[in-house]
């Protein structure tokens, strides 16, 4: 009994050492290793990836050096691998959004209304076009929400500064109770453009318009190469009220009056007018029962076109000739 027990402890002495020895020597194979470090590759990041909403600067900085050193080290690319690849640039994606949202947090936020509305249209072209940039397979779950979330949360932050200068500026109360009419012919020296300024409309107490009629400004956007002439019609009841997609509103402020309208898709898909917005600005002299408004600065956003013009923008004198430059509205 006693030999038969040594036997058992010898067997099982020498099967644990062969397992033991097998094991020290077993090798992956190279897929098998190549998906692991893939893995980590992912793993490291998502971590960026989260960080960037809380600290952009510090994954900014964590992105660069990982790319160069985590995903192309020691003659490999880890970029060549789809999953890495669209990893990485949802990751660098994030870091621009909120690096770039940081930096609107530091600047000066402008006094002026228009510019403001300017920044904001700004903003969320650069961030769409963000979001566009998103590769198709990962357009999905909570990182996508996550980053979506954020590009709103700049567009809000825009919003909230509008808002806090609309309600402390408040509202020229002589403007109100009163019915504001123009019918003013725009023909430029040479011919070569004619339009009807029509307007019959009242200031409201909640800084809304009613409007029977409104000559929409066409904007020039001369800050390219070749301006560019956006126009709505001018026929307002026909073809402006129906198309509106909140009632239009007005602030005025610094002697100044800002005018904003927000227009639907249009089915004719040959007019190239998805749905758009358009700002006025003007400096107003308001002497009884006559209001004038001058120096007109005009914008339109239409996703992805931002257009902006007029007063103070290249090439005023050209695009705005006199009859565009001012006009007079009297109360009735």
């Amino acid at each position: 009994m006693k030999k038969t027990h040594t036997y058992l402890l010898l067997f099982t002495a020498v099967a644990v050492a062969t397992f033991s020895s097998c094991k020290g020597t077993l090798d992956l194979d190279d897929t098998t290793l190549l998906q692991l470090e893939k893995q980590e590759k992912m793993k490291q990041l998502d971590e960026i990836f989260e960080l960037a909403f809380t600290d952009a600067a510090k994954a900014s900085d964590d992105y660069d050096r990982y790319f160069t050193e985590g995903l192309l080290r020691d003659g490999q690319n880890f970029l060549v691998d789809n999953d890495v690849r669209m990893q990485a640039t949802f990751t660098d994606l994030a870091i621009r959004l909120n690096s770039n949202f940081d930096e609107i947090k530091k600047r000066e936020i402008p006094t002026s209304l228009f510019k403001l509305y300017e920044a904001k249209f700004r903003s969320i072209i650069f961030n769409r076009s963000l979001l566009g940039e998103i590769p198709q397979q990962i357009r999905k779950g909570e990182k996508l929400a996550k980053f979506e979330s954020r590009a709103d949360e700049v567009t809000s932050f825009y919003e909230t500064y509008i808002n806090t200068v609309k309600t402390e500026v408040g509202i020229d109360q002589n403007l109100l109770g009163k019915q504001w009419k123009a019918m003013e012919f725009a023909i430029k020296p040479d011919f070569s453009a004619f339009y009807v300024q029509y307007y019959d409309f009242q200031f409201l107490a909640d800084g809304k318009l009613d409007i029977e009629q409104f000559f929409l400004y066409p904007v020039w956007d001369g800050q390219g190469i070749q301006s560019y002439p956006a126009e709505e019609s001018a026929d307002y009841p026909e073809d402006i009220a129906g198309k509106l997609l909140s009632v239009p509103t007005f602030v005025s402020y610094n002697n100044k009056i800002l005018f904003y309208f927000h227009l639907e898709n249009n089915p004719n898909a040959a007019e190239i007018k998805f749905n758009r917005e358009w700002v006025y600005e003007f400096d107003y002299v308001l002497e009884g029962n006559s209001l004038t408004l001058s120096n007109p600065k005009v914008m339109r956003f239409m996703h992805p076109l931002l257009y902006v013009g007029g007063y103070g923008f290249n090439n005023y004198e050209e695009y705005y000739f006199e009859d565009l430059r001012s006009f007079t509205l009297t109360a009735e």
